[in-house]
């Protein structure tokens, strides 16, 4: 018998480039979200979909039998999904807590200024 060896399949980059992207996205939120809020939430989002684009695209290659790795797409898909979803929970529970500092803030009877404030003149 003539034994050949199998020739492996490619390996699949976008399941590679989904599950770094989605694993980003996911440790900026939990890592980010205490200490920067702004920086971690502009990156945060489109990380997380580039995750799940990119993960969808790898598993597909992996069906077609195009390259390895459809449990790599798969996991970079659901790892986006997740990162968004909380994404938008820090983003809603953002908003919700800004409307009520501002509601908060208007119980207090704040006092007029005494006299000009310093970027006033008086005239002579």
């Amino acid at each position: 018998m003539n034994w050949q060896p199998r020739p492996s399949p490619q390996s699949n980059d976008l399941a590679v480039a989904g599950l770094c992207c989605s694993l980003s996205s996911l440790s900026l939120l939990v890592i980010g979200v205490p200490f920067t809020v702004g920086f971690s939430m502009l990156l945060s989002g489109p990380l997380g979909i580039a995750g799940v684009v990119c993960g969808l695209l790898g598993r597909q290659k992996a069906d077609r039998g195009e390259a390895a790795g459809r449990g790599m797409g798969q996991a970079a898909f659901v790892t986006g999904i997740v990162s968004l979803v909380l994404h938008l929970v820090v983003v809603i529970a953002g908003i919700v807590l800004i409307v009520l500092a501002v509601d908060w803030l208007k119980d207090f009877d704040l006092p007029a200024p005494d006299g000009p404030g310093p970027n006033t003149s008086q005239p002579a």
